[in-house]
């Protein structure tokens, strides 16, 4: 019985963080048909264009589309948990092990003594646990580092060089970069080049719809004036997020440049491999770029 109710906690955590992170998705796509969808209906000359430039509503309607779809792949990439690096790993040294018993044991029954795989190499292999991933580690590191910060206190794993642990994910994550609650992920090794190119697309999508916005308010034509009213106020909230994008995406684009992280420029006095880096330790430099 304690066990259960010990266990029950956490699976009614997960279920709400997941119910958050869909209730989260939703209100973007919502958001995403409210903007675009304004559009149509405060334009009253949108009919018109639509037949004769159907390729400029056609493009916009693609933009559209392309946008969302982006943001479902990233919101459901995986961002490089360290976990499943291992257990992975795991798999793939255990099929190669199997792989080659097997081999070895044809070659004896066949009478063929030069087996390709010898019993020292078996055993080198079948000897590839969790120790040798923290030994795999450790080479990232310069020597004399402390082995106390490379151990996640959460997940009890190695941690590799600019990896964290995520407490919303409760995993560790190579190359962390932040944990982005829109999407309802983490962003990190596996998925930054993803994250990059949805606020790309959504930028390009928000200066569009800006413009499509101001076109319609400077018409001089008959039409309702709530819809005046409606498009100003659309078009300043969308000016906001269109600013909160632009400085996002410079941003990213300059990390992704320069190969650093969100969490390395914000922690970096607090992170400590990265005080190497300042003293010129050329050879663990190249060892973390080389291993991300």
């Amino acid at each position: 019985m304690a066990s259960s109710s010990a266990v029950e906690p956490s699976f009614r955590l997960s279920d709400r963080e997941r119910r958050s992170s869909l209730g989260l998705r939703f209100t973007v796509l919502l958001m995403h048909v409210m903007f675009v969808g304004a559009v149509f209906i405060l334009d009253p000359t949108l009919d018109w264009r639509i037949h004769e430039e159907p390729w400029y509503i056609g493009l916009y309607g693609v933009l559209v589309l392309l946008t969302l779809v982006q943001y479902f792949y990233t919101a459901g990439s995986s961002p490089g948990y360290v976990i499943d690096v291992m257990r992975a790993g795991s798999m793939m040294h255990a099929t190669f092990v199997n792989t080659a018993a097997l081999s070895k044991q044809s070659n004896s029954r066949n009478g063929n003594t030069n087996s390709p795989t010898s019993h020292a190499q078996l055993q080198k292999l079948s000897a590839m646990t969790p120790t040798s991933w923290a030994q795999m580690v450790v080479d990232l590191y310069p020597p004399g580092s402390n082995s106390r910060d490379w151990t996640c206190t959460h997940c009890r794993v190695v941690q590799p060089p600019r990896t964290r642990h995520c407490h919303d994910c409760d995993k560790c994550v190579l190359q962390f970069d932040h944990h982005c609650i829109w999407l309802g992920t983490c962003i990190g090794k596996k998925n930054h080049c993803r994250f990059w190119w949805y606020i790309s697309e959504e930028t390009i999508l928000c200066i569009w719809t800006a413009v499509l916005y101001i076109e319609s308010l400077r018409l001089d034509v008959d039409k309702a004036w709530w819809k005046d009213f409606v498009g100003v106020i659309l078009l300043a909230v969308l000016i906001f997020i269109l600013i909160f994008l632009l400085l996002l995406w410079l941003f990213h684009s300059y990390i992704a440049v320069t190969n650093q992280t969100t969490y390395e420029v914000a922690r970096r006095k607090r992170i400590f491999y990265l005080r190497y880096i300042a003293v010129g330790a050329t050879q663990f430099v190249t060892g973390i770029f080389l291993y991300c």
